[in-house]
């Protein structure tokens, strides 16, 4: 009987080990699948959004030209230079408004529907980037102004045609409209649950700027223990143990061309069926040995 009982005690251990080292080689190969594809889908995402921004600062440029060309138009024929016409070209090109500028960075004439639109592109008007576009016709100027709240002001500046001067036109998106049209890293992560999966996050220029922890978005990466402790021992092919507030967990680190990815999981969470397993294979071997017939005892 003892030594039914040692064999039994090994055969628990083993399996034991067993079963821990398969469900955390489990959790290695889903955790390493989940940061390669968030690193694809990132470089996915920010092309897209690169692609769209750069087709939209485009068109911001060839609308410039066309109020320049408008503007000589108007003038060629003896008309002044009017707010009310500066009002028909951005009706006519579908923008917010235009900005019409000295070389000196004076303005001359202005039309805005947005007023606070227009009082943000007044802040980016004294660049000499922009008034150098005056010296030299040929050359243009675009930049897109991203806002807080998630919407964004596509501005474009050209010389003037008629006069010594820039034209700036202005096209305000709003927080909706951008966000319905534009890939973001949060929304990628939105189908992964902490519950099952861990905590994944991205940051960027030092900030959380997506997780699936919504709480974590905007914090800094410094603050958060789990990410330094991940980013000192960067390893993109195995788990590390961590303790994060107390928790004791895996983790992983990648690095993607704009962005850092982490991934980490609780080891309640890894090893959530290791007690079933482990009690099944128990179970498993005493139903076996209840099972085995017993030999008759000879009686002499």
């Amino acid at each position: 009987q003892l030594f039914g009982a040692l064999i039994g005690i090994c055969v628990a251990v083993v399996s034991l080990f067993y079963f821990f080292h398969a469900e955390k080689a489990e959790a290695e190969k889903r955790m390493v699948e989940i940061v390669n594809y968030v690193k694809v889908q990132c470089s996915t995402y920010t092309h897209y959004n690169e692609a769209s921004e750069s087709k939209s600062l485009l068109r911001s440029i060839e609308s410039t030209r066309q109020v320049s060309i408008n503007i000589e138009a108007e003038t060629a024929a003896g008309q002044e230079l009017t707010r009310k016409l500066l009002q028909e070209s951005t009706e006519q090109l579908w923008l917010t408004g235009i900005v019409v500028l000295d070389p000196d960075g004076n303005t001359v004439c202005e039309y805005s529907s947005d007023d606070r639109a227009l009082a943000r592109v007044h802040g980016n008007l004294d660049r000499d980037i922009i008034l150098d576009t005056a010296i030299h016709d040929e050359k243009v100027y675009s930049q897109r102004i991203n806002q807080n709240d998630g919407s964004h002001i596509d501005m474009s500046a050209c010389a003037r045609g008629d006069a010594p001067g820039v034209i700036v036109t202005f096209y305000y998106t709003s927080a909706e409209f951008a966000n319905r049209y534009t890939l973001t890293l949060q929304s990628l992560l939105s189908g992964y649950q902490k519950a099952t999966d861990g905590t994944i996050i991205i940051t960027d220029g030092g900030a959380i700027i997506a997780s699936n922890d919504a709480s974590l978005i905007g914090q800094s990466a410094k603050e958060h223990d789990a990410i330094q402790i991940l980013k000192e021992n960067a390893d993109s092919r195995h788990l590390m143990h961590l303790n994060v507030d107390g928790v004791r967990s895996y983790g992983i680190m990648l690095r993607q061309r704009d962005h850092y990815i982490y991934a980490y999981i609780p080891d309640t969470i890894t090893f959530r069926t290791l007690p079933q397993s482990l009690a099944v294979f128990v179970l498993g071997l005493s139903l076996i040995h209840i099972s085995e017939p017993t030999r008759p005892r000879l009686i002499s």
